[in-house]
């Protein structure tokens, strides 16, 4: 006999003890984890209002600080940046317009990942004769530090409602360059308040 035979029957007798592959349990994916950007709403759930709750706690503390340096350093290098020229006064009052309604935000209807209300890359939204603020899967996917944090977005909407900001430019860069070409104008962008607060000096 050759040695042929004797590998195929070798090989045979191998795979008759392999289990069918039939037989294998089939390999699950990992179940996708479920966040906050992922629910649907417009209702706020659990997932949503505990985020929420951070932010606001953030925000209020951090725009405290803002108006405090305001209030006692008018002059400050990092207030010329985001205001220019701009009144001290008009930024401390905005600023504390703000820091007034985030403390008694009981009165702001939040609305959470409406998909009608949330095209492409929004943050966020306010409906100033609603009082409402409308939150977006990007704000539940933002940081808590650095810039366009959930809490800087927060202190941005809140700022339509409680001081009629507007949305004269967007994004650090056009803020920074209205503070320069158009003060009066920084001093109503949302923005430009959401950029200062979150990059006040610590």
């Amino acid at each position: 006999m050759t040695r042929a035979p004797f590998r195929l029957l070798a090989a045979a007798l191998l795979l008759a003890a392999l289990p069918a592959l039939a037989d294998l349990p089939a390999a699950k994916p990992p179940p996708a984890e479920r966040t906050a950007a992922d629910i649907p709403g417009p209702a706020c759930v659990a997932e949503h209002r505990a985020l929420i709750d951070d932010a606001l706690a953030e925000a209020r503390t951090r725009i405290d600080a803002a108006i405090r340096l305001v209030r006692e350093e008018p002059d400050h290098a990092h207030i010329r940046r985001w205001f220019g020229d701009a009144p001290r006064k008009t930024v401390r009052i905005t600023l504390e317009l703000t820091a007034e309604r985030l403390a008694g935000h009981s009165s702001i209807a939040f609305r959470c990942n409406d998909p009608p209300a949330c095209p492409g890359g929004r943050f966020a939204y306010a409906i100033s004769r609603d009082q409402v603020v409308g939150l977006c899967p990007p704000f539940f996917r933002s940081r808590m530090d650095g810039m366009d944090t959930r809490w800087g977005i927060l202190i941005h909407e809140v700022s339509h409602l409680a001081a009629n900001t507007r949305d004269h430019a967007y994004r650090p860069r056009g803020a920074l360059a209205l503070a320069k070409t158009d003060p009066m104008r920084a001093a109503e962008n949302a923005d430009n308040y959401e950029y200062f607060v979150e990059t006040l000096p610590r």
